[in-house]
């Protein structure tokens, strides 16, 4: 089959005037954002993978051998990252994997955790505009042997451009000790620290290829369809779903959209085109860089030529204060088959609409679970 994704034009600005007070979380007062100095002027658009294959293995230098044994035992990694000038940090995707183990900091936070070297992690953070640290809690578990952690950091700039960072000889480290408190901190002095050694470059070092992991996942995610789906099959004709995100409590940065419809579908994010595609085998990813800080609305408008139809989809939304939030589709979204004009816009009236129908989880018949999803 042929697929077609197509990025379209994206505006920021959200004309909220005649909104109620309510849906912009007036009544709990309103979230300001604490670094309110970038202008986001990209536009959503396809997401960019970060990819391994520039990044390096690195250890604290314990073992003069690259990618020989080192003591068992946790040991930090950190990395301050300065914002060129004339450019704003607004968030960051990032690749790692470790042996044995590895947790991952961003400013303080930690967004992460995992282990193994073969298997890639893919995470997703806020940035700070500035100036951003990267730590890393790197373990190497009993009996010991080898031990080393890689990561790839693609920041992502208010202007739509985007650059990569690697672990590399650049990272600080302290040897033979455990993670003093607040390493993690971007004020913690680590200039008495040393440098990190390098244990091996990706694919040439002893630990061979890493496999990717996908953008993200469908495993939560349900088909879902309008209620004239009805012994697997549903009428020809559009359909429209929508989800909105009234988060009070902290302010929202960014987002990362996985999804396929079966047909094929336009997705709009706060009333306007984000993307488009036609194919139920194989999924896209989008990312939107610049979300209204509390309200939100995700819509999609499908279009079913005949037989089974549906929409799965994954939302992945970063937040200021480091943490994420995950949306899918399930029979929280709204559904209407009599798709009106400005359906897509953030403040529409849903008296008329219905609650979407679950047509299967993720797996189920006819698409199972050999839909493509494109790589972190």
């Amino acid at each position: 089959m042929i697929i077609a994704a197509v990025a379209l034009p994206f505006f920021a600005a959200l004309f909220v005037a005649a909104a109620p007070d309510r849906q912009l979380c007036g009544d709990a007062g309103d979230i300001a954002d604490k670094f309110p100095s970038c202008k986001v002027t990209a536009t959503p658009g396809p997401f960019q993978p970060a990819l391994f294959n520039v990044s390096k293995w690195i250890w604290t230098g314990e073992n003069p051998v690259p990618g020989g044994t080192n003591p068992v035992g946790v040991r930090a990694l950190r990395k301050s990252i300065p914002t060129p000038c004339g450019k704003c940090a607004v968030h960051a995707t990032i690749l790692v994997a470790s042996d044995n183990t590895h947790v991952f900091y961003v400013n303080g936070v930690e967004i992460g955790a995992g282990a193994g070297p073969k298997k890639g992690q893919v995470l997703y953070a806020a940035l700070q505009p500035s100036s951003n640290l990267f730590a890393i809690a790197g373990g190497n578990i009993p009996p010991g042997g080898a031990a080393g952690v890689i990561a790839t950091i693609l920041i992502h700039y208010a202007d739509g451009s985007s650059e990569t960072f690697i672990t590399d000889e650049t990272w600080r480290t302290v040897p033979s000790a455990a993670p003093p408190k607040g390493f993690q901190l971007q004020a913690f002095d680590d200039s008495k620290w040393g440098f990190a050694a390098l244990q091996g470059i990706y694919s040439k070092s002893r630990w061979g290829a890493i496999t990717l992991p996908p953008v993200l996942s469908f495993d939560n995610a349900k088909w879902i369809w309008s209620s004239d789906h009805k012994n697997g099959v549903a009428p020809k004709g559009v359909r429209a779903f929508r989800k909105t995100i009234n988060e009070c409590s902290k302010v929202a940065v960014s987002a990362t959209v996985l999804i396929i419809v079966d047909d094929s579908y336009t997705l709009y994010v706060n009333g306007e085109k984000v993307g488009a595609a036609s194919s139920y085998t194989s999924s896209q990813a989008w990312t939107i860089p610049n979300l209204h800080p509390t309200f939100n609305t995700f819509a999609i408008n499908a279009t079913n030529i005949g037989g089974p139809a549906g929409v799965l989809a994954t939302i992945l939304i970063t937040y200021r204060d480091g943490s994420n939030q995950t949306v899918v589709t399930d029979s929280t979204w709204k559904a209407i088959q009599n798709v009106q004009k400005g359906f897509e816009l953030p403040f529409v009236n849903e008296a008329e609409w219905e609650d979407a129908k679950i047509v299967g989880p993720f797996g189920v018949g006819p698409w199972g679970k050999g839909v493509a999803i494109p790589l972190a």
